[in-house]
């Protein structure tokens, strides 16, 4: 009987299904991949409007009553108040041009996609997103979200704006135009001139350094990316860092890769847009019996290549400092109605090292320096010659903050409590209710009680004590191997910077415990807030 064949697939009949399967896939996956990316494309293309839209109407209901021409802010991807339905963006910003026109642009979250609008387009532009680019169909290098720029600087009565040439020329800053660029490591600088001359140079030009009583540089203010809120040591790093206005929402980040507002721009009850620093470490004189607000015997300079002001204790380097703009028909032309002139704390320390460690200061493309040491050993200002020592400021070129590394110690208002809790004078010379007077609450940074200098977990997030430590060998020291030494109970004072013959331990990230005494090498700093 014989036996029935079975039918199936030869071998060559199944490699050919197969190749046929793959030529028919190598056609279709570009075109099915097409698909999708143009579904994308087009979903983001038909949100983007709206999201343009949404977000211009943010702006205008919280803003709508300032003149903010010329002016960048940033985009609040994720903002509540957009008040939009589905995803949200990425990012991107809103930028009121010179005549007043409003273009914004954003990413999405997956940064595939970019869109713009200007108030004279009659449409969202889409294009491929490109790192820190939003497309714009006319240009092939597509539009350039600007940074924000946050609030211009805040002068008060007396201050002049100027600009710094690299030959050290100042003169008088117009205001009408670009006279800083934070972007391009420019800081805005100021200063103040005797009363004798004051009027001459608010609408003068070149103003002579001997006419100069002191020079400062605004802090903006900014929020920062959380980098290291577990007390861990973590290499130097650059600190990313976004400008803003005291009118927008503070952030309040508490955990790595969040935001928060600095502190420093908090000045007790009130916010801040930002701060004026010495540009030097405070020379002149004070006298012993400068115990109050009305203190008329100081005689404060902020000025390069002098010798700093050594031997005060910190109770009449802070009533000295407040006299500047308290004390009737004083020389500075500040008013208190204006301005707070105050000893820097420790947390306005910080914000200024913090903007350093930037790319608005000594960072580029990632990679940052530490400042330069102020190595001159008569103590002079800006190493005794700040035109030629530029990499001592905090920008590395003329505009910025020296002697915040090396010079002498600088006494910084932050000390830490007794151990009932409260504020310790220790030998600062504070007397309680008698004068002078302990200061408010609003003037110092006030930390925990502890008997052990290296219990560093005390520090505040934006001090730059706890957040900038870096492992070494032998133990936590602060960035760039700096000196870090908390105060405690029976030391209970900062002081920050370092000494001229510190070397790597001296630092803008460095800080120690002192008793408040004045000594011979300690200064400390001016602050001009409003």
């Amino acid at each position: 009987m014989g036996t029935k064949s079975k039918k199936g697939f030869t071998l060559i009949e199944l490699l050919a299904v197969i190749v046929i399967l793959a030529i028919i896939a190598l056609i279709a996956t570009p075109i099915i991949v097409g698909v999708i990316n143009k579904a994308k494309k087009n979903a983001f293309n038909d949100t983007a409007y709206g999201v343009v839209e949404a977000g211009k109407l943010y702006y205008a209901r919280n803003f709508g009553n300032d003149d903010f021409t010329g002016k960048t802010f940033a985009f609040p991807g994720d903002a509540e108040e957009l008040k939009l339905s589905g995803e949200k963006p990425g990012g991107g910003s809103l930028e009121v041009t010179g005549t007043g026109k409003q273009v914004l642009a954003i990413y999405d979250k997956a940064k595939n996609w970019c869109a713009s609008k200007g108030d004279d387009d009659s449409k969202v532009s889409v294009v491929k997103y490109e790192e820190g680019k939003c497309g714009s169909a006319t240009s092939e290098t597509g539009y350039k979200a600007p940074e924000l720029k946050g609030s211009d600087p805040t002068l008060g009565e007396g201050m002049i704006p100027v600009t710094i040439a690299t030959d050290g020329t100042v003169k008088k800053a117009d205001t009408s135009k670009k006279w800083y660029d934070y972007a391009g490591k420019q800081w805005a600088n100021a200063v103040l001139v005797s009363s004798d001359v004051r009027s001459t140079y608010q609408n003068g030009d070149t103003i002579p350094e001997e006419k100069i009583l002191g020079y400062f540089v605004w802090i903006p203010r900014y929020k920062y990316k959380l980098f290291n809120t577990n007390n861990e040591g973590v290499v130097e790093q650059e600190i990313e860092v976004v400008f803003e206005s005291k009118g927008t929402s503070k952030s309040n980040g508490s955990t790595n890769g969040e935001y928060l507002t600095h502190p420093a721009f908090t000045f007790g009850s009130k916010e801040l847009d930002g701060y004026w620093v010495g540009k030097f470490e405070t020379a002149g004189t004070v006298s012993k019996a400068c115990t109050n607000e009305s203190c008329t015997t100081a005689n404060l300079t902020v000025k390069p290549n002098i010798k700093s002001l050594n031997y005060a204790a910190v109770a009449s380097s802070f009533y000295a400092t407040r006299s500047m703009s308290t004390i009737t028909n004083n020389v500075y032309g500040l008013k208190a109605s204006e301005v707070n002139t105050h000893m820097m704390k420790n947390m306005e320390w910080g914000g200024v090292a913090y903007l350093s460690h930037s790319k608005y200061g000594t960072c580029t493309d990632g990679i940052c320096t530490a400042v330069g040491l102020n190595y001159n050993t008569d103590f002079l200002t800006g190493g005794g010659d700040y035109k030629n020592n530029s990499n001592q400021s905090t920008t590395n070129n003329i505009t910025g903050i020296y002697d915040m590394n090396g010079g002498l110690w600088e006494y910084v208002m932050g000390t830490t409590r007794n151990a009932e809790n409260e504020f310790y004078a220790s030998g600062s010379g504070f007397k309680g209710t008698n004068e002078p007077k302990n200061p408010e609450a609003k003037y110092y940074d006030s930390y925990a009680y502890d008997t052990s200098y290296s219990s560093r977990e005390r520090g505040m997030l934006g001090d730059s004590t706890r957040e900038t430590l870096r492992k070494l060998d032998h133990d936590f020291g602060g960035w760039y191997e700096d000196t870090s030494y908390f105060p405690s109970s029976t030391y209970n004072w900062f002081i920050r910077g370092g000494l001229y013959n510190g070397g790597t331990l001296s630092g803008i990230f460095s800080f120690k415990e002192n008793s408040g005494g004045g000594l011979n090498i300690s200064t400390w700093r001016i602050v001009i807030s409003n």
